[in-house]
């Protein structure tokens, strides 16, 4: 073949790559692009939730004091009827112990003694009838401060369902955009060897993150009445979540292995932290979606991720049982589920061996 001809070749081979290369650049932007959007879209779906569960919470709180008023309000008419009912009997006793009007009693000097205890005894009578109508009057005015309550409950939550309504919407669409945006990222993810290289990025990003904060553990001190030290809860710790195990300790992941646990949870379920500690991380994490990192000491650690919402920030302290986050399908996953890992300093150990036996 011609020299000619090889340099023909050669330039066709160079445009080629050029070509390849420019796709190349154009996929990784594309999917450095589509990253950033799964992060605010998952971000804002978690927020959204965390909302919708709150809303929740008010109205049925509302409904309950609603429920609470309506006893009241029985409570009254039925004490309202009764005493009206005793009023009209003193009236009745009162017109039966004379018709005589109390001037009248007052110049009948036939019987003194007699007029004055019937005088005393109108007396006792007028005071009772005006005493019972003080009362009536009060449970009147009560019935109709609690049916104002009442009324303003319902319409606080009619505008509680409105809300609540609203950003159940605003969700649903939140939803589908993600679900669009999943398909489009697992377009470009379809190559095993692609995906094999990102896992193992992500992995040794959150081992850089790790070591990065257990550097920096040393400088904050666990305040003077903290409780229990790690070490010895091993054994007793509660799960964070109640799920079954579908990933365990050091099962294969790829070309690596798992360095926690993977339980699958219903969506929305509370996360919980499995001892008292200082959140250190709370954020959204490539390669683990919405992320908490909790420190127990200087030496322990425990991570959550994969969640839906994130209910603590960086710097909140918290005990064994506080809820930290809400199960979730964050970094892209398609089943709810919760990544745990427990580490000692940047040693991954087996949650099994650590939390009570299931």
């Amino acid at each position: 073949m011609a020299a000619s001809d090889k340099d023909k070749e050669l330039h066709q081979v160079q445009s080629k790559i050029k070509t390849v290369s420019g796709n190349l650049s154009r996929l990784k932007q594309q999917q450095d692009d589509a990253n950033r959007e799964l992060k605010r879209i998952e971000k804002q779906y978690g927020e959204i939730s965390r909302t919708v569960q709150q809303l929740s919470a008010q109205v049925k709180q509302k409904q309950q004091r609603i429920n609470e008023i309506q006893k009241e309000l029985k409570v009254q008419n039925h004490w309202l009827s009764a005493q009206k009912s005793h009023l009209a009997g003193q009236v009745k006793a009162a017109y039966a112990l004379g018709r005589q009007e109390e001037l009248k009693l007052l110049l009948n000097q036939k019987d003194g003694s007699r007029s004055s205890r019937i005088m005393t005894y109108y007396q006792y009578f007028n005071n009772a009838r005006l005493d019972k109508l003080q009362r009536i009057n009060n449970s009147l005015e009560l019935l109709t401060t609690l049916e104002q309550e009442k009324q303003l409950e319902r319409q606080q939550v009619a505008d509680l369902m409105d809300k609540s309504q609203q950003q159940q919407a605003q969700l649903k669409e939140t939803a589908a955009e993600r679900k669009t945006l999943l398909i489009k990222i697992k377009k470009d993810y379809q190559n095993n060897t692609s995906q094999l290289s990102r896992l193992k990025k992500n992995e040794q990003k959150l081992k850089r993150l790790i070591t990065s904060l257990q550097q920096k553990l040393p400088d904050t001190e666990l305040p003077a009445q903290s409780k229990q030290p790690f070490h010895t809860l091993q054994g007793s710790l509660p799960w964070p979540v109640a799920g079954k195990i579908i990933k365990s300790f050091g099962s294969q992941r790829s070309d690596s292995q798992w360095d926690g646990i993977l339980l699958k949870a219903q969506e929305g379920n509370p996360v919980q932290a499995i001892a008292h500690g200082q959140v250190i991380f709370s954020d959204w994490f490539k390669g683990y979606g919405l992320l908490v990192i909790i420190k127990h000491d200087k030496n322990y650690m425990s991570l959550y991720a994969f969640n839906q919402s994130l209910y603590k920030e960086k710097g909140d302290w918290v005990e064994a049982g506080d809820t930290i986050a809400t199960v979730g399908k964050s970094d892209g996953r398609e089943d709810a589920s919760l990544y745990f890992e427990i580490r000692q300093k940047d040693k991954p150990l087996n949650p099994i061996k650590w939390c009570k036996k299931r």
